[in-house]
């Protein structure tokens, strides 16, 4: 009996990955497989976090702003991004999920984070370097979903976000660009940070596409472009535009290849406490995949801070 289930659920499998391959857009839970199911409410999942675990991330900005115009700017990109969780939440409980526990009451521990987004901004100078070059990569990966996803509620949901991450990226590259010609100190501060994110961002595609096991995201469209393929488009976009400005990068452009290309061999090591990378020092993906997932020294402490913390005066 069991033998004739798993011959229906594989052809049923099949039935999907056909579909969706051909173009068709699900617009219903009921009309997902159990395991299509996973990894759409998977990838939703992550994606929402990520979008809530900015606030901590950008708070220290607000207090170090230079003027009032800056604070409203971080401020407002907060909101942003916290709209942007709340249209994936409500996606999720047509899943099953309780927005409220699943925000207030789950272990710090639990949460599906990104190593770039487990920083709290120094200053405002890192905040605006962070939206040139990490909002980037993030747009980048929600284009694509907007793009190509086969639940069409949520790649439909997703058009406001990309139109607003814009703005984002666009406050950003105006900010880093001012900071950069602005003097020799705010200049220093931007290398600075460019070279503590810069590596950090283009991790936040994964693993090498030649080392990815998992690629239900791409047979069943949730995704349409593969680790690297969106890795080389921001690569693509930020080295030029640290090359016109002069900041250092350790990316290039490769005639031979045609492709932009990192100059060191990831995974490096990183020590969290001076926000430094070793090039000399690579460690094992196996390392790696540890610290993805035990996360960085703020990451509990961030989101505790969230659960608990009553924003308002403080931050002004």
């Amino acid at each position: 009996m069991t033998q004739v289930m798993d011959r229906a659920d594989d052809a049923r499998e099949r039935a999907l990955r056909q579909r969706v391959k051909a173009g068709y857009q699900l617009e219903d839970p009921s009309e997902m497989t159990p395991r299509y199911r996973d990894v759409l409410v998977n990838t939703m999942h992550i994606a929402a976090d990520l979008e809530v675990v900015t606030l901590p991330t950008y708070s220290p900005a607000i207090r170090t702003s230079p003027t009032l115009d800056d604070k409203i700017a971080i401020a407002s990109a907060c909101q942003d991004e916290l709209g942007h969780a709340q249209v994936m939440y409500r996606l999720l409980e047509e899943f099953g999920y309780d927005t409220q526990s699943f925000l207030f009451e789950r272990d710090p521990q639990e949460w599906r984070t990104f190593q770039m987004l487990e920083f709290p901004h120094e200053d405002y100078i890192e905040s605006v370097v962070s939206m040139c070059y990490g909002d980037r990569a993030g747009y980048i990966t929600t284009v694509d979903l907007e793009e190509n996803c086969s639940f069409a509620p949520f790649a439909r949901s997703l058009r406001k976000v990309n139109f607003e991450e814009t703005f984002h990226i666009g406050h950003g590259e105006r900010w880093v660009r001012f900071f950069w010609n602005l003097n020799e100190k705010s200049r220093k501060r931007v290398q600075q940070a460019v070279e503590f994110y810069f590596p950090l961002c283009a991790a936040w595609f994964g693993v090498p596409d030649e080392m990815k096991k998992r690629t239900d995201q791409l047979a069943y469209k949730i995704r349409g472009a593969s680790n690297d393929e969106m890795r080389q488009k921001w690569l693509s976009q930020v080295v030029p535009f640290s090359e016109s400005l002069g900041i250092r990068v350790p990316a290039h452009y490769d005639e031979e290849s045609g492709k932009f290309v990192l100059d060191y061999e990831p995974p490096i090591y990183l020590d969290e406490k001076t926000r430094t990378w070793d090039y000399d020092r690579q460690i094992t993906w196996e390392e790696q995949f540890k610290i993805w997932k035990k996360g960085s020294r703020h990451k509990v402490p961030s989101i505790t801070r969230l659960h608990h913390e009553v924003y308002g005066e403080d931050l002004w």
